[in-house]
């Protein structure tokens, strides 16, 4: 199967001389994709640019749609800080035909839904294998199947108003595969256009009952219901904006909808929500790029400190587990600078969120023992090895900073098996050594 994969893919670069642009800041997916292209497909051709930024991401867009050449666009879900929702709908609205692939990191259901809705033709979750990113550009390239086939070509005589071969396409594709949503909603497009709204509604609802998550049979029953029946375009805008929650446009436009029946608590609550998406979105480019400023100041504790707690802030009551990992850099960076005290109210402002996390507890502790109290670190330490009894067994580092605390509280059942992990990791260690003989005598 990957071979007939590899084929597509190949035949788009070396046939067709078709391009990637790909806009991301990610040095390890250029890598990756270069790779993929290069030495796994084989093709011997340029066609691969990578830019970092949006302006010269639509510079190359521009100058490739100008010269008339295939290209698709792969492009991160966070350029420079920012969504780049603005973008894409920015280039599938002036070019319609334009395959666009977003790659994301972690995300939920409701945020790939919106993708697609918006127009993307395939999404890639990083970290992605070479065999993913060939997959996705196959689908991409050339939609699999005599289906995607005709569906290619019954969207093409309708756009040209060609609508008898239009419903002849949508034919066969109904006799291959009688429910096929995509067949229905073609023939009910071929009725709208000829004017018979019964017909293509009854055509819409067909191919939502088919497929009651696919989207755009949905959006085909808004679109027809409008001014039509405006109880059935509201039943239906719900049903999308609970399959596809993160647009703030629909969330606006069902308010509207509420407001002009005088429905005004039910308006506020749409209008709260579609407030609460975009500032969400405004938060996330907020934090975003305080984030990467703090990366940047990494070696500058204070300056650090002070973008650090300006994403923490930013995200305010949006904080969760994912967040974690800040908490842990603010709390090194205050640690940085001696004030022990302010890391450990970070320190148990995260374990509010994440009560079990072993290395909120260990941090906890350091900086209760750069405070000098070794009794609390002690029992920070013990939480975090009650949460993963194996966690210090990676660090040397963290083996030395458990066993020399545990030594000096006289815990020497707890100390022994950090400084031999310790050697088990750097037999080189003379602290450990040295430690490691004096506890066995202690204990001996």
């Amino acid at each position: 199967m990957a071979g007939k994969y590899d084929s597509i893919v190949y035949d788009y670069f070396e046939k067709t001389s078709g391009s990637i642009i790909l806009i991301s800041e990610d040095p390890l997916f250029k890598k990756m994709l270069s790779s993929t292209i290069f030495k796994v497909i084989g093709t011997k051709r340029d066609c691969l640019t990578a830019v970092e930024t949006i302006h010269a991401g639509l510079k190359k867009v521009q100058l490739m749609h100008k010269a008339g050449l295939d290209f698709i666009v792969f492009i991160e879900r966070m350029v420079g800080g920012a969504p780049s929702t603005d973008t894409i709908l920015t280039l599938k609205r002036l070019l319609p035909e334009l395959k666009i692939i977003v790659l994301v990191g972690e995300t939920k259901r409701e945020n790939i839904a919106f993708f697609y809705e918006i127009g993307v033709a395939n999404v890639i979750s990083k970290p992605a294998s070479m065999n993913n990113i060939i997959e996705k550009l196959a689908f991409t390239v050339k939609p699999q199947g005599k289906l995607s086939e005709y569906m290619q070509i019954g969207k093409r005589c309708l756009a040209a108003g060609k609508l008898m071969e239009a419903m002849k396409i949508a034919q066969k594709v109904l006799k291959l595969k009688p429910e096929s949503p995509a067949g229905l909603m073609l023939k009910g497009d071929v009725h709208l256009a000829q004017n018979e709204v019964d017909k293509a509604l009854e055509s819409y609802h067909l191919a939502h009952e088919s497929s009651k998550i696919y989207l755009e049979p949905i959006k085909k029953l808004v679109d027809a219901y409008r001014g039509v029946n405006d109880d059935e375009m509201l039943k239906y805008m719900k049903k999308l904006d609970r399959l596809s929650p993160l647009n703030a446009q629909r969330k606006t436009e069902i308010g509207k909808v509420h407001a002009q029946r005088s429905e005004m608590d039910k308006a506020e609550a749409y209008f709260d929500q579609a407030l609460e998406t975009v500032t969400r979105e405004a938060m996330g480019m907020i934090s975003a790029v305080a984030e990467n400023i703090a990366e940047a100041v990494a070696n500058d504790p204070g300056m650090s400190e002070k973008y650090l707690t300006k994403v923490l802030e930013a995200k305010g009551a949006r904080l969760d587990k994912s967040d974690i990992a800040l908490f842990n850099k603010l709390g090194i960076a205050l640690r940085g600078q001696g004030k022990w005290r302010e890391a450990i109210e970070n320190y148990a402002a995260a374990l509010r969120i994440s009560p079990e996390d072993e290395g909120l507890h260990y941090n906890m502790g350091m900086a209760f023992y750069d405070g000098g109290d070794k009794h609390r670190a002690g029992q920070c330490f013990m939480k975090a090895l009650r949460f993963n009894p194996d966690f210090y067994k990676a660090s040397e580092t963290v083996s030395m900073n458990l066993g020399e605390l545990f030594a000096d509280l006289r815990e020497y059942e707890y100390a022994l098996p950090c400084f031999e992990n310790a050697l088990r990791l750097n037999p080189e260690n003379p602290t450990a050594v040295s430690k490691l003989a004096a506890l066995k005598k202690a204990a001996g």
